[in-house]
């Protein structure tokens, strides 16, 4: 192997150039990220589905009850209520870093659970709950809130939601590439949402959706000459009965953490949220 070979495999990192999360301004809230304050940022994932019963119809409007669906996606789980969100695409940088993965990520590691192949490339698939989990436990849900962010921020996010009122199922989906080389190369999320009858068989059509969303990576590899080593893929969905309307949505904001999920100077980067939790979990906002 030639010298510049060597030195040509010693730049690719599958780390971000950042290592140090950035603080909220707030000692309790988590806050969106925008550049001209800082460069670096954190990304938080979560795929949301829910369904309210129709009881807000106006004559002439639907609007009120797709509101209130949207507001229930919105807290079901993950508690990202209350946000002034601001749609923005679907990269994370070589600034960004992903909570759950570089940052506090599951004591068990990240489950593969297959592989996914176009043209030339390969890439490993894994569970997007092994992000999403420890998203929900920094933030909390809307009863127990941990570090929720400050309510009526503004919060930049990459968002896909569907709303509807006819009886079937709802999903939304996301899938999330990391590039062979993160120090020059961002993270893709590729989000999407859809219905299906209840006439099919929705766990053959759930496989094959999860399937599309790891293609879908690759796909704009291709498109972008940028090869990605894992994907991560999840999916939420909700059976919208006769008089309900549902939501689904994927929702990844892009935010700064709150100063109290610090713990005592030590690296983030070196904690499982195990470790974390059980660490700041006195500084909670529900305690």
């Amino acid at each position: 192997m030639s010298n510049r070979q060597s030195a040509k495999l010693v730049e690719i990192s599958n780390k971000p150039l950042t290592s140090t999360p950035p603080a909220s301004r707030f000692q309790e809230y988590c806050e969106g990220h925008f550049t001209v304050d800082s460069p670096q940022y954190l990304l938080g994932v979560s795929v949301k589905a829910a369904a309210t019963d129709n009881s807000l119809t106006c004559p002439g409007s639907t609007l009120l009850d797709e509101i209130n669906a949207f507001d229930s996606a919105e807290v079901a789980g993950v508690n990202l209520g209350q946000l002034n969100v601001i749609t923005v695409s679907s990269f994370c940088g070589p600034q960004g870093m992903i909570w759950g993965y570089d940052v506090c990520p599951p004591q068990g590691g990240h489950r593969v659970i297959g592989s996914v192949t176009r043209g030339g490339q390969r890439a490993d698939v894994l569970d997007l709950d092994d992000l999403a989990a420890p998203f929900e436990r920094l933030i909390g849900t809307v009863e127990e809130k941990r570090f929720p962010f400050m309510p009526g921020s503004h919060v930049p996010a990459a968002l896909k939601s569907k709303t509807s009122r006819e009886p079937g199922i709802l999903y939304a989906a996301l899938a999330l590439g990391i590039p062979t080389d993160r120090r020059r190369e961002a993270c893709l999320m590729m989000e999407n949402t859809g219905f299906c009858t209840t006439d099919g068989d929705w766990q053959s059509q759930r496989q094959e959706i999860l399937e599309r969303q790891a293609q879908s990576v690759l796909a704009i590899g291709e498109n972008q000459l940028v090869r990605y080593s894992k994907i991560f893929v999840g999916i939420a969905s909700v059976e919208i009965k006769p008089g309900q309307t549902g939501c689904a949505m994927a929702l990844a904001p892009y935010f700064r953490l709150a100063q109290n999920a610090f713990v005592n100077e030590q690296d983030l980067t070196r904690m499982t949220i195990e470790e974390w939790e059980a660490k700041s979990k006195d500084r909670f906002l529900a305690n």
